[in-house]
């Protein structure tokens, strides 16, 4: 098996795919915000106008990418769900089985 830590990102890649866990997830996307707000301050300070708007232009970037990070950390989450649904509704599906052979298991032990 192929790991390879990445010093600095946190991340961990096994297979060759990358394995981050949700806290790197919020610590990036907060990073993203608080580099969009710095960039926000410095437009704001900023004597030249096309200073202030390229300063803007990369907070707006900054603020893309964190809710892109969002999107796509609620769209993990979602088929997370859904396969943990499907996974909860295969094993209801299977439990009367088992349950009714526990029934006949006992029933036969009375006997």
């Amino acid at each position: 098996m192929l790991l390879v830590l990445c010093v600095g990102l946190a991340a961990v890649f096994a297979f060759g795919v990358p394995v981050m866990s949700v806290l790197d997830d919020f610590v990036r996307m907060r990073l993203y915000r608080n580099r969009a707000a710095e960039f926000e301050e410095l437009a704001d300070t900023a004597l030249v106008p096309t200073a202030q708007r390229r300063y803007r232009t990369i907070a707006r970037h900054y603020r893309e990418l964190a809710d892109r990070e969002e999107r796509a950390d609620k769209a993990r989450m979602a088929e997370r769900i859904e396969r943990l649904r499907l996974e909860r509704q295969k094993a209801a599906e299977q439990a009367p089985l088992s349950a009714g052979s526990d029934t006949q298991f006992f029933l036969r032990a009375a006997e």
